[in-house]
Formats: C-alpha cells, structure tokens, sequence
C-alpha cells in the first residue's frame, strides 16, 4: 500500500478511531519514519483545519550532534506550520546500565506527562519494525504475548486516558522513504542505527537483508507471523484476564512499581506452571518481556520456601518482586542513598534525581503542622533502620526496621524514604509515623509527607508510568 496523506486519514480517523477534537503528538525524532509521519500529518492538518499537530522531540544527550538535531528538528516543523516542543534528558541516561530500557522510559513518560487527557500521542513504527520484532522475539525463545509485536494502539501509561497509536505500521520502510524522497523532505540518519553490535541492528542490518535475499522468508511472512502470535495471545488473555484480575491490588503500594502489585496467597504455589501464565500475562499487560522459566523457577523457589518472605528477579533493567505474598514490578535503585544527614532542599533535590516526589497530605495521626514552619529547619536521613524511636503512648523505644517489618514495609522502600530529622532527632520514618512530641496535638489536623515515583501520584505529575492491564496483550 502507498503512503500518503490521505491513506494516513483514513488509518487514524477510521480505523484507530483517533479523535480530530483532541491533539495529536509526534514522538518526532526528526529520521526519515516520523518526518513522514509529521508531514502527511500537516498536510491533513492544513487541508482539514479541525485537529492540532504537536512536534515533540526529546534530546537523549547520547550522541555528539544531539543538540544540533533538536534545532534541525524545530526549524522543519516551523516549516511545516507545527507547533513543536522538546526535552532533554540533561545526562541522566550517561551511567544507566541498561540504556535502552532507560531511554525509553524517559522519553514515554515525558510525552505521557505532554498529553493531556484524549489526546493522541503517534510513533512512527513500521512494518520492517514489526517484522524486526518479531523475529528478534524468536531468538529471545519468546512466548506468544511477546511474539504478538508492536500494538497498534494502547494507554502510552499505566491508567493513562493518553493514547499511544501506531499508524505506520501497514507500510514499509522503502514505501516510507520515497515518500519522502518524492516530497523532497531532508530527514536525520542517526549513527547509532549502523553500530551492529547491537542486536536489533544486527538484524536489520546484515540478517534481514541476507534472509529476504534468499526468497523464502519475507517481510510479510514475518508480519503475518506476529499477527497469528496476536490471535492466540489475545485467546489466552481472555482466558487469564479475570483470574489476574482478580489478584490485582489497585489500591497498593506504588513507589517505584510499574504496575498494580498482584496478591497470590500461599496455596497459588501449589500449580506452579498455571502460576507461571499469571505471572507472565502480568508482566505483558504491563508492557514487560517474559522472565525465563529458570527465573520463575528461582522467584517461586524463594518465594515459597524462603524464610523472609522476599523474593527478586532482574528483568530488563527493572525488578519482578515477591514481598508478603504479591508480586511487584519495580524499577531499579541507580543511586546509592547517602549517608548522613542532608538539608531539606538537599534532600528534595536528591529524591529527585531518584525519581521520587513528594507531596503532604492530611493525616489524624500525622506530624504537627507547626513542625513544617521555615525555623523548624527540617532534615533528610537515610539508613535509618538501626535508629530507635518512641512512638506517642509508648513508654520505650524501638527499632524502626523492626516496626516497618512487623508493618510489612517493603524492603526497597525502607532503601528509597528517608526519615524526617529535627535537630538530629527523628520526628518521622515511613511506615512507622510520628514520634512521640512530633504527633499533631489537636485531633484531625496532622499531615504527612507521601512519596511516589515521579509521574505517579506525586505533585509532580499525574500520570502513572506503565501500561494498565486489560483484556489483550501489549507489547514493549
């Protein structure tokens, strides 16, 4: 099919069911898909006049021209007649260990945070991408919900009313190229897509090309591949969908999760591979890769046997966790928390760079209000557990790890929430509360501090940061 404006209208008004009332966002890279992308997208834009187009280009700092790309990128959409906006990653991605995980978690939850609600955010994956994928899932020894590929559309986050649409997806990436060639459009050739050391860069680079060369193998067998994978996952979701449903604890724990936790009592150990399908359909409504069944294998092995009660698997940069019996998916802790005490402001810059908020909230058993005044000269602590504290109508003392245990704090948000000090003295830790002398002194009137991952529930953002569960599958 060949592109062109019109086509493109009708695949994203039609067919994907886009609202022209709302805006419609390009994660716009400024290469050869979203340029295309962008401009069929103006062109409708000026012919129709009833729906605005948003230009968003985020900088991920990781190569010597980045800075030069985004002015390239404001001067085309200036030309196109498109509103643009840009962010960058300002050297957060130079030390994550798992750089494509991160960078892309960046770059979705900024344009999650651009959208508001109804509107319609656009990347320009094509069919090549989706055969890619495809494949690339093949040698991972992938089960069908991975094998399914990239999704035409879905919440860009985690009980997002923002949307993420694949409109390119019916084109190739020759059929995308001369377009642009035959509009004369000047386009990005990022240097990172020729390094083939990388994996997906080694199959679009050497294997594709030798596997279409010998006939048997097209791009379109392989699309057609992941569509058959699609078809079978979304049978095996209906399947799933009310027992995980039924696990899911949306009112749990979010700090650092990417998804709502799922409960599993003890007795759900007991069928071990139907425990294996709930988990795994978990973790992809939530956008996750498939944990090996030698990972599953040493979660449950853990999870059940274990003494602690606490369980953890890597999975692609983040953490799969068992913890007073549900499951959690977390990201990973990148910084080491400090030792000692750290100011205020301090300390709200180093939450910060974790990723964490925070925001007060009312709380009959929270801290008095007069401790929040300027002179009361608050600080931040870390490493607190071994710190005692006297809790208001207790005669003694005790250890605050203890208390979060015996309360069931997770493990990594003991790590991640300091204690809040007031002249070296701690006046509150998490999962604890006020000490005694630090508790509101007339009833209904405390507050507390609450934290959650930026992009949450945090006063910094509204939004959550992953894909919710729902009834089908969703890819990465």
């Amino acid at each position: 099919m060949k592109f062109s404006p019109e086509v493109l209208g009708r695949i994203l008004f039609k067919e994907l069911g886009v609202s022209r009332s709302r805006r419609l966002i390009v994660a716009y890279s400024g290469g050869c898909d979203s340029q295309v992308l962008l401009h069929g997208l103006s062109v409708l834009a000026r012919a129709e006049r009833n729906f605005a187009v948003v230009a968003a280009h985020f900088d991920h700092g990781l190569e010597d021209g980045s800075a030069g790309w985004l002015e390239s990128c404001r001067h085309w959409a200036g030309l196109m007649g498109v509103e643009f906006v840009s962010e960058s990653a300002g050297g957060r991605l130079v030390s994550c260990p798992n750089l494509e995980a991160a960078s892309r978690e960046l770059r979705y939850g900024w344009l999650a945070r651009l959208g508001e609600s109804g509107d319609t955010v656009m990347t320009a994956h094509h069919a090549d991408d989706q055969a890619e994928t495809f494949l690339g899932q093949v040698f991972r020894g992938a089960d069908f919900p991975q094998l399914a590929g990239i999704h035409p559309s879905r919440p860009i986050v985690h009980r997002s009313t923002v949307r993420l649409v694949r409109p390119l997806l019916d084109f190739s990436r020759q059929e995308i190229e001369d377009y642009a060639i035959g509009n004369g459009l000047d386009w990005i050739e990022d240097p990172s897509n020729r390094r083939n050391d990388v994996n997906r860069n080694f199959l679009r680079n050497r294997l594709l090309p030798t596997l279409y060369a010998r006939g048997r193998i097209t791009r379109q067998r392989l699309v057609e591949g992941a569509e058959y994978c699609r078809k079978i996952a979304e049978r095996d979701g209906r399947l799933l969908s009310e027992a995980v449903d039924g696990l899911i604890e949306r009112s749990g724990r979010t700090l650092l999760c990417r998804t709502d936790p799922i409960h599993v009592p003890r007795e759900g150990f007991e069928d071990q591979e139907l425990l294996r399908r709930l988990v795994r359909f978990w973790l992809h409504a939530s956008g996750r890769p498939s944990p090996t069944d030698r990972q599953l294998e040493v979660l449950f092995g853990q999870a059940s046997g274990g003494s602690t009660g606490y369980a953890e698997i890597s999975l692609k940069g983040e953490r799969v966790r068992y913890f007073d019996r549900k499951f959690y998916l977390t990201g990973t802790v990148r910084l080491a928390m400090p030792d000692g005490t750290r100011s205020w402001k301090d300390g709200m810059r180093y939450l910060g760079e974790n990723g964490i908020g925070m925001k007060w909230v009312d709380s009959e058993a929270g801290l008095d209000r007069r401790w929040l005044s300027g002179e009361a000269d608050l600080k931040f602590a870390w490493h607190c557990g071994r710190k005692r504290i006297r809790l208001p109508g207790k005669s003694t003392s005790s250890m605050i790890r203890k208390i979060q245990q015996r309360n069931r704090v997770p493990p990594w948000e003991r790590l991640m929430i300091p204690c809040i000090l007031h002249r070296d003295r701690i006046g509150w830790a998490h999962g604890v509360g006020a000490a005694s002398g630090y508790e509101s002194q007339v009833p209904e009137t405390g507050i507390k501090p609450i934290f959650s991952v930026v992009g949450s529930d945090s006063s910094e953002s509204r939004l959550p940061v992953c894909p919710s569960i729902h009834s089908g599958w969703m890819e990465h």
